[in-house]
């Protein structure tokens, strides 16, 4: 497709890959045409900058009323936005805005008139809603190219100088995508410009920073050292961004000029003054350690922080990637199971009455009970009293809905201990919603859920197995890394300590009063293992235990962490049940497995997952909580273990060693990285069916 003018220059991102890392602030998006940009920071966001500047002025308003006038939608998740708070350090966060879905035409191009957000807007508001709002900006990078015809090398600026200067048309929406200024031909009274051809090479550091190569130093740099690049890879770093270089022998600046050469030597060509034609070799370019300038393009082009530090205090010294490298990006995504306020609400936040009668039920009513009844359970004395009556006797008026938090808290108040790992916290309040209670709350219509009678046979292995027949799944993005994934730091005090990386917004923490997020609709199955039982099997494993104590490579090393504290053989057993299941699932129920996802709960004091589907994947609603039925989830289970035992990679999978995965491999354990949240590690299917070892072997 001939792209002639800007808008036909736009990129279809779904809306879902934005807060990924495939598209997220900051990562590096090959487009349609070939090239590469980068999406710029949320602050720049049009849609995202409006809610933050009204609520900045007035924060009062209510996220109805932020929706309606800003022409936006947001999302009622207040637990989230609570923990992004703390978690963040965005204390004004007030409100989650729902990323913008947008449909591009066949030319690349949109009509905002058409959107259902600019209608809305109008008809409330009686304001327009520009093009802009709806766009998510992006820059080119790497931002260097050269000419396919005159060998020309240059940063994008200089060749937007050339194009004013020698284009008989000046404007740069012409220019869209970069174009060589030096190949005008005419056809049919039409010029027509080849395009320019973009390095695919930058730097980036563990601090998240990313750079272009200083080239025009680089070549400098080169010369001085007999035309190679050997003595810029000290591991120590080297200035180049600052590198003081010397005139070109015929007067002023070098005129670079990029050299292709496919010479097994050279294999990524060379760089040449077309005024002195000197040479520097590419040879070693990945080798090239420079000192960090600490750039953040994503904040803006120009931008960057004061200095870049690495977590020993010395200076950041960066690496060469390619542009389409995994290394460039990681992504730290954060998503939340949203909890109706009956199952989560916190009773020190409640009201003064409230906790009152929280404390008469916890510390006199139930024990006053006990004497007449030892045997009276927790759950059956909230059942046969009226909670309300009794506090109306004491002077208490509380509410239905104050109820139902004070005896939800009451049966938890065990299990409230204070954590030192938040998001395991974050994750445990939504695990206790499902194995406290065998039902969903009636006003509860974001999260509905019910118990399934459960097979005799199986019912030794599960504590509980639930259909979730509604569910809302909001996700976001904290920060995002880049060279190698952020390991959590455990602390001498036990508290864990998550890296932020580099922030998605450019402001200052306490300037963020709106974030971006996606919230999807859904349906699930939740399975909890009966951890009695699992117990029992761990210790029983005796040497075989020693199977899961595996050496971790770089990805790895977080899931190798968490397994280190809440136990590895647990976590073999779980992950892997889940994708068998998933597995299973998309012969019984027509789901893709990349349809399905995995949400894992697991630590020392809770051991289930939950598989669920969102809208917009493939299949039918509906069709995951129709297989949960008691006979035909016993049946599932007990085909997807006996497929387990057999995989037709065998018997290499079944004896593979490797380093985090063991008997695993794409044809029987592994899913699709997109439903997976371990990156499909950490499995084995001898955990679940080894005739010596298996926690399901008897039941086979």
């Amino acid at each position: 497709m001939e792209i002639s003018s800007e808008k036909q220059y736009n990129q279809s991102i779904g809306k879902f890959k934005v807060l990924s890392s495939n598209a997220g602030v900051g990562s590096i998006i090959t487009t349609k045409s070939g090239f590469f940009v980068m999406p710029l920071s949320v602050s720049e966001w049009a849609y995202i900058d409006k809610v933050n500047k009204q609520l900045r002025n007035d924060n009062t308003k209510t996220p109805e009323m932020i929706a309606n006038e800003a022409g936006v939608d947001t999302i009622n998740d207040p637990r989230f936005v609570d923990f992004l708070k703390r978690e963040q350090r965005v204390e004004n966060l007030k409100v989650l805005v729902e990323v913008i879905d947008v449909a591009l035409s066949d030319y690349n191009t949109f009509d905002h008139e058409k959107h259902l957000l600019y209608k809305r807007t109008k008809e409330s508001t009686g304001h327009d809603l520009k093009p802009e709002h709806f766009i998510i900006p992006a820059v080119h990078f790497p931002r260097w190219f050269y000419s396919r015809e005159k060998k020309i090398f240059k940063h994008i600026d200089d060749w937007i100088v050339d194009w004013k200067n020698i284009s008989r048309d000046k404007n740069l929406y012409l220019f869209a995508p970069p174009r060589d200024p030096y190949t005008k031909r005419t056809y049919k009274d039409k010029d027509i410009y080849d395009t320019l051809v973009q390095i695919p090479m930058l730097l980036i550091c563990k601090q998240g920073h990313i750079s272009d190569i200083p080239w025009y130093e680089l070549f400098c740099a080169g010369l001085d050292n007999g035309g190679k690049l050997n003595a810029l890879s000290v591991d120590h770093g080297v200035d180049l961004f600052n590198y003081e270089c010397k005139k070109c022998p015929n007067g002023g600046r070098h005129e670079l000029q990029w050299i292709e050469n496919r010479n097994s030597s050279e294999s990524w060509g060379i760089l040449k003054c077309k005024k002195c034609n000197e040479v520097v070799s590419l040879e070693g370019i990945m080798n090239i350690k420079p000192l960090c300038p600490a750039e953040t393009p994503w904040n803006g082009l120009g931008s960057s922080e004061n200095k870049c530090i690495d977590v020993l205090g010395n200076k950041g010294v960066m690496q060469m990637a390619l542009a389409t490298s995994n290394s460039i990006y990681y992504a730290d995504s954060f998503s939340s199971l949203y909890l109706p306020t009956g199952y989560s609400e916190d009773i020190s936040t409640m009201s003064r009455d409230i906790q009152e009668v929280f404390k008469l039920l916890s510390e006199k009513w139930y024990y006053k009970a006990l004497d007449k009844n030892p045997e009276l359970s927790k759950e059956d004395f909230c059942r046969q009293t009226d909670i309300a009556d009794k506090a109306d006797d004491s002077g208490f008026n509380i509410t239905d809905k104050e109820v139902k938090a004070i005896i939800n808290a009451f049966l938890n108040q065990e299990e409230t201990a204070a954590t030192g790992d938040s998001h395991e916290q974050y994750r445990y309040e939504e695990f206790k919603v499902f194995s406290n209670h065998s039902e969903s709350l009636t006003d509860s219509n974001s999260l509905e859920f019910k118990d399934v009678v459960i097979d005799g046979r199986l019912k030794p292995y599960f504590k509980k197995i639930q259909q979730v027949e509604t569910l809302s799944v909001t996700l976001t993005q904290l920060g995002f890394n880049r060279v190698m994934i952020p390991i959590p730091i455990r602390r001498d005090d036990g508290i864990i300590v998550y890296p932020e990386g580099q922030h998605i917004y450019r402001e200052p923490a306490g300037d963020v009063y709106a974030l971006p997020a996606n919230r999807s609709l859904g349906e699930g199955l939740f399975f909890e293992l009966d951890r009695n039982k699992v117990r029992v099997w761990v210790q029983s494993l005796g040497e075989n235990a020693q199977r899961y104590n595996r050496p971790e490579y770089e990805l790895g090393k977080s899931l190798k962490q968490k397994m280190d504290m809440y136990g590895a053989p647990e976590f073999y057993l779980l992950h892997t049940f889940a994708h068998i299941i998933i597995k299973e699932l998309e012969f019984s129920c027509g789901y893709p497995s990349a349809s399905l996802q995995e949400r894992l709960y697991y630590s020392d004091r809770m051991l289930g997952v939950l598989i669920y589907t969102t809208d917009g994947a493939e299949g039918s609603m509906g069709g995951l909580v129709w297989q949960g039925q008691s006979a035909l989830i016993s049946n599932i289970i007990k085909s997807a273990l006996q497929r387990a035992t057999d995989c037709s990679s065998d018997p290499l999978c079944w004896e593979n060693e490797g380093q985090l995965n063991l008997a695993s491999c794409f044809s029987c354990s592994m899913v699709s990285e997109t439903s997976c949240e371990q990156r499909n590690l950490g499995l084995d299917r001898r955990a679940l069916v080894d005739d010596t070892f298996g926690y399901f072997r008897d039941l086979l």
